[in-house]
């Protein structure tokens, strides 16, 4: 019973570091897409965030 449950959490827990793996390589993906679209003033003091793409009126 024991060697089961042991196997079972070993198994949850690569499950568990495969997803955090996962999110951690969307997050790096994310962050190189947000750098691109942030522009910081002459002074320093302040950043905007520019935001492009199509825009439709309906």
């Amino acid at each position: 019973m024991n060697e089961e449950l042991l196997t079972r959490l070993v198994d949850a827990l690569e499950s568990i570091n495969n997803n955090l793996s996962e999110i951690s390589i969307s997050l790096d993906s994310l962050d190189k897409n947000i750098d691109g679209c942030i522009s910081v003033s002459q002074n320093g003091k302040s950043r905007h965030i520019c935001i492009t793409g199509d825009v439709t009126t309906y």
